[in-house]
């Protein structure tokens, strides 16, 4: 580890968000998410009205640290590989977090749907101009990565029809299952690159 470089160095603070801070707010979700549908079906009514209310917000900082980590480790990257000052690179990489901030503000489903998009079609963009998208989608941490923080972002923008909507809501379940699935192919293949990186592999 001595013989890092600084950016090397830099390139380390993705995963170490991630297991400090993406993976707990992940798990303290998925069991307020659980606790809602307690609550909702009068399993359990004694718990809180603002269950719910608490399971949307704790998805809303677990989609937006996934968005924001994602976007640093493609600084690192583009650092790595002299494309640092691309002004291409960082106007999509400051559209792509201006397309997550607004999605915290907006309120009608059309912005939402919109802002969704343009945020996850940022991510993907972007990292298909870099050297990370190069494996196959099963063993590649790259796109089992956006597609997780796809399943996310959908489930922010659509906050309102799942609280109001039973097709909804079980597609909400539905892709949240899938996304737990995902985070653990995330994981496992993120480690198995960091594993090659600090191997110089």
């Amino acid at each position: 580890m001595s013989q890092l470089t600084a950016l090397e160095w830099l390139a380390l603070l993705h995963p170490v968000l991630a297991i400090l801070f993406v993976y707990p707010v992940a798990g303290a979700t998925i069991r307020l998410g659980i606790l809602a549908r307690e609550k909702r079906t009068d399993y359990n009514p004694a718990l809180p009205d603002t269950v719910p209310t608490e399971h949307w917000e704790h998805g809303r900082w677990l989609v937006s640290s996934a968005v924001v980590i994602t976007l640093w480790s493609y600084l690192v990257i583009a650092w790595r590989n002299g494309l640092g000052l691309n002004p291409v690179l960082w106007a999509a990489g400051l559209g792509t977090l201006a397309a997550l901030l607004a999605l915290w503000r907006v309120s009608t489903d059309t912005l939402k749907a919109s802002f969704t998009l343009l945020c996850w079609g940022g991510l993907i963009g972007l990292g298909t101009q870099l050297p990370i998208g190069e494996l196959p989608f099963w063993s590649s941490h790259f796109w089992s990565g956006v597609l997780l923080i796809g399943l996310l972002l959908f489930s922010l923008a659509a906050r309102s029809g799942i609280a109001s909507t039973t097709q909804l809501r079980r597609l909400h379940v539905s892709a949240m299952v899938l996304g737990a699935v995902l985070f653990a192919v995330v994981g496992i293949t993120g480690c198995r690159d960091l594993i090659q990186f600090t191997a110089g592999g």
